[in-house]
């Protein structure tokens, strides 16, 4: 579940962004299909496809994924696995299809394979909910290669109890890049839940959970500094100004930057917008202070 990047709050999204969109290709190996609020991203290997992320309906394999395919040309194209970062019904509703027809793993943290099933969103008014069947759970720090491509696991909770980011390179007319794809964005707690819904955990669990994301924001820089990350993605595209970026990339003219290379300075401004939120967030969830 996302919420709007500025003021943690929930965010009324208009209608028109879940129509499907056309499909956009960020980088020679790297691509998006969805809509304006979710979408699947995909890594091209030379063994096969890897997805990142699944949408919010059990039939976006139907209405999105094969015809996105088809339109970039991958339809050919085995899809090997299906790395979900987190357990909230938007990110993995599409899963369960796409493995029965494709027969690609999915792959999850563990924790988040227990959230899934017995988290909130179990309780929230959403039509034909199904948890698909995770058939692979990661591990932190895990290394998981497909040809030359390796997509790097990092253990990152907060915004769900075992959510995960994922870094992996990605190739632009040749040259290598290395994305951060951070799972989490909203820090939830009393008054601040998706839809409106009151929040259905204690205020000891609101301000642990923003805690816990706090430190999972500067493990996440340090891994941006150590390894020189210099993408940042989010699986939300209007949560990391994916389509303004691939708008630019449109002009884009000889000899200038993809407009998603945006350097390290340019991820450390995504991941410390985050930092901030989950402290102030801590401190709001309880009156300790007598705020």
């Amino acid at each position: 579940m996302s919420q709007d990047k500025k003021n943690n709050t929930n965010h009324d999204f208009d209608p028109m962004m879940f129509q499907p969109l056309e499909p956009v290709k960020l980088f020679d190996d790297y691509y998006f299909i969805g809509n304006k609020l979710v979408g699947f991203h995909v890594l091209k290997t030379s063994e096969g496809l890897v997805l990142f992320e699944a949408m919010d309906k059990y039939d976006v394999d139907d209405e999105f994924l094969l015809p996105g395919l088809k339109k970039l040309g991958l339809e050919k194209e085995k899809i090997l696995m299906l790395f979900l970062t987190h357990g909230h019904f938007d990110h993995y509703m599409g899963a369960e299809k796409i493995r029965l027809r494709t027969g690609c793993e999915v792959a999850l943290s563990a924790e988040d394979a227990v959230f899934m099933v017995n988290g909130p969103d179990n309780y929230l008014d959403i039509d034909d909910l199904r948890v698909p069947r995770i058939t692979r759970i990661l591990k932190d720090g895990e290394d998981l290669t497909f040809g030359s491509h390796t997509v790097h696991v990092i253990f990152a909770p907060g915004h769900t109890p075992g959510c995960l980011n994922y870094s992996f390179e990605v190739h632009d007319k040749g040259t290598p890049h290395r994305v951060i794809m951070v799972g989490g964005y909203g820090v939830f707690g009393p008054g601040v839940y998706p839809g409106g819904h009151e929040y259905p955990h204690s205020v000891t669990y609101a301000v642990e959970q923003a805690l816990d994301f706090a430190v999972s924001c500067v493990k996440t820089w340090e891994y941006v500094k150590e390894t020189g990350c210099d993408v940042y993605l989010n699986p939300h595209p209007h949560l990391c100004d994916l389509f303004a970026l691939a708008e630019q990339n449109q002009s884009r003219k000889e000899g200038e930057e993809n407009a998603f290379v945006t350097g390290r300075d340019g991820v450390r401004k995504w991941i410390q917008e985050r930092f901030d939120v989950c402290l102030d967030c801590a401190q709001k969830f309880t009156d300790i202070r007598g705020n």
